[in-house]
């Protein structure tokens, strides 16, 4: 798998995980989405640790959005740098 297909993936799992369950109002549902969700920001970051910064993470793991929007600009980063 490429880096943009893992991006690619992460993003989908992410967006499913915050359209169904990270907005619960059943708290473990929600408890167990957080966690999820941690772990696809973790493996996002493992997998890019040369792209992205470290200190990014923590509010990565605070806000989806942010998270959502960083690897779209991470996506970018890696076309432009095919292209070049």
């Amino acid at each position: 798998m490429t880096p943009i297909e893992s991006i690619y993936e992460i993003q989908s799992a992410v967006l499913d995980l915050q359209r169904r369950y990270l907005n619960s109002n059943d708290v473990v549902v929600s408890k167990r989405a957080q966690m999820k969700y941690k772990q696809w920001v973790d493996r996002f970051f493992r997998e890019n640790v040369n792209v992205v910064e470290p200190q990014q993470r923590e509010a990565c793991l605070n806000d989806p959005g942010y998270f959502l929007s960083l690897m779209e600009e991470t996506v970018e980063d890696y076309y432009l740098k095919v292209k070049k």
